[in-house]
């Protein structure tokens, strides 16, 4: 939900889908053209960069080595967070508190992902759309639940265009950075730092993936464009963020204030 002038709205790939008060369609499309955005923080795993898939096998790969399976709610409740939170986390609801520390699972999980890290592809119009920001001017951010130290193979075959994002926040480096998504903490952290502070929240444009990431945003008192994948589509929905789609090729920067593509 966006709230303006006490009225919120929901609305999916630029049209409004339910109003919260009342609103007619037309009147709640009229106030979605007063968004101007002037800023823009991305989150990184999974909606620039496809290397969800990387992290499940990873965690599939080690919690079977200790005779436990790594099952879709396990990945819904760590989706999203730090890796000292989410591992903790994970640790707890399979059993393995006892026997292993979450760096010690973070030591060997590292190992597996470095090889399949450098063949993770781009998200649909991601670069496309991280470029025409740069083009554009629109101050970028990069704000992820993961350390800096793993960025590196992450980032190593779309070098070209991640760089052009400027600032770049890892929570899992971060220690005055006390809670991790679905809290504002990460979020309002990274506002802070852009070179050029926007002048309230609510310039903001966060692009997530994850449901715990939508959260972060909405508690943040920022907008938030979802492009979550088929099994958090519904719970996306059900959050009230401003925007849900299904590719970042459907986001038209101009509903956000922003000049369109060429």
């Amino acid at each position: 939900m966006t709230l303006f002038g006490g009225m919120r709205f929901l609305c999916l790939s630029g049209n409004v889908l339910t109003t919260r008060i009342g609103l007619t369609s037309l009147q709640a499309r009229l106030l979605s053209q007063r968004l101007t955005a002037t800023h823009v923080i991305f989150d990184f795993d999974g909606l620039l960069v496809d290397t969800e898939r990387c992290y499940t096998i990873a965690n599939q790969t080690m919690l079977r080595k200790y005779g436990r399976e790594y099952t879709p709610e396990h990945n819904a409740m760590i989706i999203g967070r730090s890796e000292q939170e989410a591992f903790t986390l994970l640790l707890k609801a399979v059993g393995l508190e006892d026997k292993l520390t979450p760096k010690e699972y973070i030591k060997q999980y590292d190992v597996i992902l470095e090889d399949m890290f450098l063949k993770c592809k781009a998200m649909p119009g991601a670069e496309k759309l991280v470029r025409h920001l740069h083009k554009k001017n629109i101050p970028m951010a990069l704000c992820s639940g993961s350390r800096g130290e793993t960025f590196g193979p992450r980032r190593e075959p779309h070098k070209e265009w991640l760089d052009l994002i400027p600032l770049k926040v890892f929570v899992g480096d971060e220690p005055t950075i006390k809670r991790g998504k679905p809290h504002p903490d990460p979020f309002l952290a990274t506002m802070k730092r852009f070179s050029v502070k926007p002048s309230d929240p609510s310039k903001i444009i966060v692009f997530e993936d994850s449901p715990n990431g939508g959260r972060a945003a909405l508690a943040a008192g920022m907008n938030c464009v979802m492009v979550p994948a088929d099994q958090y589509r519904k719970e996306a929905l059900s959050l009230g963020v401003t925007q849900v789609l299904h590719s970042l090729e459907e986001f038209r920067p101009e509903e956000y204030g922003i000049p369109p593509y060429d």
